[in-house]
């Protein structure tokens, strides 16, 4: 488990067993959106920390293929659950440890998980799975409905129409923000290289975890309409071309990062 008056590494926190109340069904961002962003991220990669990762991941597995791995053993491994977000209230002004609870939360597990990845002398098999959930971590922490919550367990709660179709918010965030504008993976790394530029990448690797969770949690206001939006919701073209363009940001964020991120533990 995690806390924040101690250190963990990977060990400690696969022997945590409790799952938080709020957990949302399903991992943040879809299987497209998390694969489309590791392949971006592996783009930005230096040949030191590619030839790290190559060596950690199973000979054949990209970090497109590692991206979505920790959604698939959440079944068998449910003390894994609360890792993938973190609850704050939508009207708190920032991220603080203290919406951490003690079985961890997105941010803690970040931290645990470089921290594996920094230690030489942790199994080898630890460190591939520390990679592994570094990367959806980081990517799950940029769906700005795993920081950001109503008490509706990341929006899973609160049942609205898309496009005139039954849904949740947190599913609408998931996916269908992004699958609204285009649906193929290779379509949307084109889309994420293109604001991954020099420019932003600089400007986006400034700041700490805790500071990119605080993003999230701003950008979760705008998901529920500022507090306003009720269960039973119609949303349509209006909720598209606000939601479109912080959908699209906080996955080339969530691309950047973690490159940046892998680079700093393979210098």
């Amino acid at each position: 488990m995690i806390s924040r008056a101690r250190k963990f590494t990977l060990p400690g926190l696969l022997a945590a067993t409790a799952i938080a109340i709020f957990a949302p069904e399903a991992g943040a961002w879809g299987r497209l959106a998390h694969r489309a962003s590791a392949r971006v991220a592996e783009g930005l990669l230096t040949p030191n920390a590619r030839a790290a990762v190559r060596d950690l991941l199973e000979p054949g597995e990209s970090l497109a293929d590692a991206s979505t791995w920790a959604d698939e053993v959440r079944s068998e491994r449910k003390h894994t659950a609360p890792w993938h977000y973190v609850n704050v209230p939508i009207d708190e002004t920032q991220y603080d440890p203290k919406f951490c609870p003690a079985e961890g939360c997105v941010v803690s597990a970040i931290a645990a998980m470089k921290a594996t990845l920094s230690n030489p002398d942790a199994p080898r098999a630890e460190r591939r799975e520390a990679l592994r959930f570094l990367v959806h971590f980081v990517q799950d922490m940029h769906q700005p409905l795993h920081v950001g919550h109503r008490g509706d367990r990341g929006g899973n709660d609160t049942q609205v129409q898309f496009f005139g179709k039954g849904s949740n918010l947190h599913r609408v965030w998931d996916s269908q923000v992004l699958e609204q504008h285009v649906s193929g993976e290779d379509a949307w790394v084109k889309e994420l290289e293109t604001l991954a530029t020099p420019e932003n990448r600089e400007k986006w690797n400034e700041g700490t975890t805790e500071e990119w969770a605080t993003e999230s949690l701003k950008a979760a206001r705008s998901a529920y309409l500022d507090g306003t939006l009720k269960k039973g919701a119609k949303l349509g073209e209006s909720y598209q071309e606000a939601s479109l363009p912080i959908a699209r940001e906080r996955l080339a964020q969530s691309a950047v990062r973690l490159a940046f991120l892998i680079n700093g533990l393979f210098p």
